[in-house]
């Protein structure tokens, strides 16, 4: 039997490869947390042993996958790492004799890498024109494509798509939360959404914005309207990403929200209402104050997912036409690996952590001066 050019027999044999590897996993994590346990037990004789052997696993992962490659980013960027210097940096590569490998990192490079970013460099300084103006950095193909043109145009997008979550979101999970026939129902065809891979997404609805055969350019005609080349237009393909990535991100806002709903004492809302508290003041006095908690690190974690939004942008546009729809994080992929790049991986470190940095100021700023841990300070 083959299905899609799988045959059983490749079957087996892909199994007869995975399985004894995942048995050599467990084995080997067993024999660590064992071998650490009688460590903290026998030599540190600690009576916290068990909770640190059974932390440990996820400890070192959190080493291996989180810690290691920020450490190795940071370091990365003060680097002189590209295409043609890249056996410099391999243990294993053969250096070229014309290749210059004497420095591999320095704070040079790094200031290289940092304000190549925002300006053009030439020669490690910063490029003027004709008329002593410095030269912005044109970090993709398009002349347009500068730091704060791009930086603006992430803006716009997690701003607006941030609002519509939120908004959607807020009123889903206040319909939801009322007496209504049939509400298991319409909370699962809410969440479907969410529930469905983010690829899967993407590519049904760049064939739904198909300017030909789409289901969108369809539903105008039928109601008398012109057919729009959504992703042929720079506006057009823009909104249509934005659309998108709306209808992705409002289930998470209701599910969020409605939990926080639920878990309100109905009294409050009562004793209001008995002392004349209208409905919008009812929900500015009581939801959202009590909801805060939940809503704070609901914003802060959609604005951080829509800030770093690659994969649907990839799919359905690759950041064009004409990069129009390119943010900061696909502009940073498109810059070091894409078809015009030249891989100046040292380059698209420095790019990265200034990415880290607006974000870490952002949440910092917000969290702190939203109130969100005003509960956890007060108690």
């Amino acid at each position: 039997m083959e299905f899609s050019g799988l045959s059983g027999e490749a079957i087996l044999n892909t199994l007869g490869l995975i399985i004894p590897l995942l048995i050599a996993l467990v084995v080997v994590v067993l024999a660590f947390q064992f071998g650490f346990y009688q460590l903290l037990a026998k030599a540190f004789k600690t009576k916290h042993a068990l909770p640190y052997t059974l932390l440990a696993p996820a400890a070192v992962a959190l080493l291996i996958f989180m810690i290691y490659p920020l450490v190795f980013n940071v370091l990365l960027a003060f680097s002189d790492l590209k295409r043609n210097t890249f056996p410099c940096y391999s243990p294993v590569l053969r250096r070229p004799a014309d290749l210059d490998c004497s420095v591999l990192y320095s704070p040079e490079y790094a200031a290289n890498n940092f304000l190549s970013v925002f300006f053009r460099i030439r020669n490690g300084e910063i490029s003027r024109d004709s008329e002593g103006n410095v030269q912005l950095g044109r970090l993709l193909r398009t002349p347009d494509s500068t730091f704060p043109v791009l930086l603006g145009r992430t803006a716009v997008w997690t701003a607006v798509n941030v609002i519509f979550h939120f908004v959607l979101g807020m009123a889903l999970a206040l319909i939801m939360n009322q007496k209504i026939r049939f509400k298991g129902l319409y909370r699962a065809l809410i969440v479907v959404p969410w529930a469905i891979p983010g690829v899967i997404v993407a590519l049904t609805w760049r064939q739904e914005f198909h300017a030909q055969y789409g289901f969108v350019n369809a539903l105008i005609s039928a109601f008398g309207g012109q057919p729009i080349s959504w992703l042929d237009d720079p506006t057009a393909a823009f909104i249509a990403v934005i659309f998108v990535n709306i209808w992705l991100g409002v289930p998470f806002y209701m599910v969020m929200i409605l939990g926080g709903l639920q878990s309100i004492n109905p009294e409050y809302y009562e004793a209001a209402q008995m002392d004349g508290a209208s409905a919008v003041q009812r929900f500015r006095g009581i939801t959202i104050p009590l909801l805060r908690p939940i809503l704070i690190p609901a914003v802060t974690l959609d604005v951080i997912w829509t800030f770093n939004k690659a994969d649907l942008i990839f799919i359905m546009t690759g950041g064009g036409p004409q990069e129009s729809t390119n943010i900061l994080v696909t502009a940073l992929y498109n810059a070091a690996f894409g078809p015009a790049a030249t891989s100046e991986f040292g380059f698209a470190a420095a790019f990265s952590i200034i990415i880290f940095i607006i974000l870490f100021f952002f949440a910092v700023i917000w969290i702190t001066t939203s109130g969100g841990l005003k509960e956890v300070y007060d108690r």
